[in-house]
């Protein structure tokens, strides 16, 4: 090994050296690499750069096949007053970019010279183009401002879609247009959709809140006269938000049953069934949830769940998958269903991405609870389960929207329902070519969790020891399971806290493995005086604690068990558990049992560490 490793680098044996390290001695040695002209060494790594840089959507032009955001025009390579030449595609670097096609001085050609990077964007902004992302930002900001002290408005600046416009222009500018007020009674959201993705055009709302027929559109050309611009941009809209009035208006001839019975024709995943299938067991769900949660609502919970896909057949949703739900809640008030159920199909996607809304209602928790474990359970069940680098069906941000939403929940409502439970649910509504992968279904799915839930806790500042020792115990009620962290965590800053867990340790340890002997344990065969005072002291303990889990009290519970320690420590020092005596070794381990009863629900102290190392 030691040859090969130096034959690699033209080097002998005996230019090796060696290290001792904590793992042991390494050889090891020292290979200088003298340096290059910066100049030549960018010539050969820029072509690279350039073509692996990731789009998510690239396109090839011409005859090439290299893949980009769009054609590339020029490029422009140059190293203080050095030009570095290299080609890609056949297009040859050098110090000449083009500047706008439009918008140039007209003193300046198209086509303009880089004398130095320094200068780069005073001679592109001379040129029409404004090459700091930073800036155009700026520009469609102080657009925005001065629409809205002309106009009276505000504009809706929605951040993703200023993103988008500042790449898409080279030097933004704002250009104000209204649509017919006929249009305001659409709803809201159908109104942003249409401008925005169709478009790119903003909204804005009256000073009021009410919605405002002016929209704002960001032009990449500043002509002399902007209204040619506007009207363009109003014709355009105005034949968009026509065709949104006409889906709209035929969809509200039919109901969502109607809808829901066209969804057995679009299939869900393979091995799934359809649409209507999955809505079929997300009602399933959803019932047995509710009736944990809200048994109130549980009717309720049933015609949501049964509706909450409706609208994906509607011919809205269709033209503007982004308006899921949000048109059934239009059609479910349409309709007269009530504001439970319009609003409970409208949030069973919440939440769609981190930091978004939870849904806002009882009904609405049982629904979206539904919908994502039935994902989930279904997914796993058929093996698809996410990589590192793929999670095609988004498994990741519904585990998360599971746990955000049980965490979310009011202590009543959320009494008696555990993510055990939930996941047993979905696992019960599997179709029967899946029933056979139940069992491992179940673990790989509950490990999955467990993962998830770590992550969610250590993000509230939760140490990861702390969060391993409560999950080793379960993780049925999650409010519980995080309470628990945080007394453990708080139990951990103490001085004691160390010794205890050695203490509980030990006793765990001899307690691991051993056969359980039926008979528990006898208290007539506590001989020895530290058996009796671990035992009085147990029996004071137990007594405690008791009230205080039911409270939930576990801070209180967690000081209260400690106090155990001084009698368990006595009693190891004291008797020999592992007897030969098999009755007194029993009933040993019997009271060591009774001991581990007192903390086995809150945590495994093994998990802790307070040394690294």
């Amino acid at each position: 090994a030691a040859l090969g490793f130096a034959k690699k680098f033209g080097l002998s044996v005996g230019d090796l050296k060696t290290e001792d390290t904590p793992k042991g001695e390494y050889l090891y040695l020292t290979v200088e690499e003298g340096g290059g002209e910066t100049a030549e060494i960018l010539k050969n790594i820029l072509p690279g750069i350039i073509t692996d840089i990731p789009f998510p959507k690239a396109m090839r032009w011409g005859a090439g096949e290299t893949r980009f955001a769009r054609p590339i025009r020029s490029i422009v390579s140059i190293f203080g007053k050095t030009e570095i030449t290299f080609a890609v595609e056949g297009l040859k670097s050098g110090v000449r970019a083009f500047g706008h096609r439009f918008n140039g001085k007209p003193e300046v050609a198209q086509e303009v010279v880089i004398d130095s990077p320094d200068n780069y964007e005073k001679i592109m902004e001379k040129a029409g183009v404004i090459v700091n992302p930073d800036k155009r930002i700026k520009m469609i900001n102080k657009a925005f401002d001065a629409i809205e002290t002309e106009y009276k408005i505000k504009v809706i600046r929605d951040s993703e879609l200023v993103e988008t416009v500042c790449y898409l222009t080279e030097k933004p500018v704002g250009i104000a247009g209204t649509f017919s007020e006929n249009y305001l009674d659409l709803p809201r959201e159908l109104l942003i959709t249409v401008m925005k993705h169709h478009q790119k055009f903003f909204s804005s709302e009256k000073s009021d809140g009410t919605f405002s027929n002016l929209f704002i559109g960001i032009g990449n050309t500043d002509c002399k006269d902007l209204s040619v611009v506007r009207k363009g941009y109003e014709r355009v809209l105005a034949a968009r938000l026509a065709d949104a009035r006409f889906f709209f208006d035929e969809d509200r001839k039919r109901t969502l049953k109607d809808f829901a019975e066209k969804l057995s024709g679009i299939v869900y995943i393979k091995g799934l069934g359809t649409i209507a299938d999955k809505t079929r067991r997300i009602a399933e769900i959803a019932v047995k949830t509710a009736r944990t949660v809200c048994p109130e609502k549980t009717e309720q919970a049933l015609k949501a769940a049964n509706l909450c896909k409706a609208d994906l057949a509607t011919s809205m949703v269709y033209e503007f998958p982004e308006l899921q739900g949000i048109m059934g809640r239009e059609y479910a008030k349409h309709e007269g269903l009530g504001d439970g159920v319009a609003l409970a199909i409208e949030q069973h996607y919440l939440p769609r991405f981190s930091g978004d809304d939870l849904p806002s209602s009882e009904v609405a928790r049982c629904v979206a609870l539904a919908d994502k474990i039935e994902t989930l359970t279904g997914c796993f069940a058929l093996g698809i389960q996410p990589t590192g680098s793929e999670d095609p069906f988004s498994l990741r941000r519904h585990a998360l929207g599971i746990i955000r939403i049980l965490l979310a929940s009011t202590p009543s409502s959320n009494d008696g329902l555990s993510l055990t439970q939930l996941v047993e649910s979905g696992l019960g509504v599997l179709p029967d070519n899946l029933k056979g992968e139940k069992e491992k279904a179940k673990s790989d799915l509950l490990n999955f969790f467990a993962g998830r839930i770590k992550s969610e806790f250590m993000g509230q500042g939760i140490s990861y020891d702390v969060v391993d020792a409560v999950l080793a115990t379960g993780f049925g009620n999650l409010p519980d399971t995080l309470n628990k962290c945080g007394a453990l965590a708080e139990m951990k800053k103490h001085d004691y806290s160390e010794n205890l867990s050695i203490t509980f340790k030990r006793v765990a340890h001899i307690v691991k493995g051993q056969h359980r002997h039926d008979g528990g344990m006898d208290e007539k065969l506590l001989s020895e005086k530290v058996e009796t005072e671990l035992y009085d002291s147990l029996l004071e303990r137990e007594k405690n604690v008791a009230p205080l889990l039911e409270k939930k009290d576990y801070a209180g519970a967690l000081k209260e068990i400690a106090e155990i320690r001084k009698e368990v420590d006595a009693f190891f020092d004291g008797v020999m558990v592992m007897v030969d005596d098999e009755n007194l070794r029993n009933n040993r381990l019997g009271l060591l049992r009774r001991v581990t009863g007192l903390f086995s629900d809150l945590a495994d102290f093994s998990k802790l560490v307070f040394k690294e190392g």
